[in-house]
């Protein structure tokens, strides 16, 4: 493979794999910025994939399957407000419970579906479109002008969500409420009902995350395929320091390298154990973390808000 060759690959490869982290990242800002922590979104992502693929199995539609995914992702997102907002539990402990529960229940619907089968039956996919005239263009064409519908809505998403979360009410609600949910109440925004949104919110765009896995970059369904996305998602907002525009930036490093990894596996240079370039994903987001000088934490993520309790 000539050098111009890998680097298209790469980057476009970049782009497509950024595509699930970020749409789970900009689900994740809101619920951060709203004072809750959705730990759960590796099991968000994990049963989403496999409603996805199973309803795109049954409908014989990539979008049906794509909103059954997104659904049951969403659904996780109420049960983790219901827990963390309505009751007051540990985000972190009921956002782990999650976890566990999406990988497993993933695995037993997946096998309780195509047991029978001598392997996974193949369903209704997002295919890559070839906008004309751009995808022609030499270089830039093939890099940023040929992929699946699911990809460019997520790059749409973000100006969208940037817009709503500092040009709106709702956004200025979540920020707020986010900082001061006492304040925030004082001034009549319910705390309870905003954080309870922006936790489905965050269920539902990582629900897009496990979809794009399974019915567009994979285009199939194997057991692990998240593999460690949903806390790669975790670093991601806090790299992008709460922002959508800077977590764009953040989830297309992690994309390349992501892209980098699975080049290097497939070509094999240098002599080095694919288990290095395995490993080289989590290196690079621990490295990145370590590498942050100046963040600001959401004032009140992770502390539950009861009036009563407030007054």
């Amino acid at each position: 493979m000539d050098t111009a060759t890998f680097i298209l690959l790469l980057f476009a490869g970049g782009i497509r794999l950024s595509v699930p982290l970020m749409a789970a990242a900009l689900g994740e800002t809101f619920a951060q910025r709203s004072g809750v922590l959705s730990i759960g979104i590796e099991g968000y992502m994990h049963i989403a994939a496999a409603f996805s693929f199973i309803g795109s199995y049954y409908t014989g539609s990539a979008w049906l399957g794509l909103l059954i995914g997104m659904a049951a992702a969403g659904l996780f997102g109420l049960i983790h407000a219901y827990f963390s907002v309505k009751r007051g539990l540990s985000q972190i402990v009921s956002g782990l419970g999650l976890v566990f529960l999406g990988s497993g229940m993933s695995c037993l619907l997946i096998w309780g579906t195509f047991h029978d089968f001598a392997g996974m039956p193949v369903v209704a996919a997002f295919e890559r479109l070839n906008i004309p005239v751009l995808s022609q263009l030499p270089v830039v064409g093939p890099i940023l002008f040929n992929h699946g519908a699911l990809t460019y809505i997520t790059f749409l998403a973000v100006p969208l969500l940037w817009f709503v979360l500092y040009r709106t009410k709702f956004g200025l609600r979540t920020r707020a409420v986010g900082e001061f949910a006492a304040g925030a109440d004082t001034m009549g925004v319910n705390v309870t009902t905003n954080r309870i949104i922006c936790t489905v919110l965050s269920g539902v765009m990582s629900g897009l995350a496990g979809a794009a896995l399974a019915l567009e970059i994979n285009q199939t369904y194997t057991a692990g395929m998240i593999a460690g996305r949903g806390f790669v998602v975790l670093a991601a907002v806090a790299l992008g320091n709460w922002n959508p525009v800077r977590i764009l930036g953040a989830c297309l490093l992690f994309g390349f390298v992501d892209a980098f990894q699975f080049r290097m596996q497939i070509l094999g240079w240098w002599g080095v154990p694919y288990e290095v370039w395995i490993m080289t994903p989590y290196i690079v987001t621990i490295a990145a973390l370590t590498g942050i000088r100046r963040v600001r934490i959401p004032r009140e993520l992770c502390i539950p808000y009861f009036r009563e309790k407030a007054r």
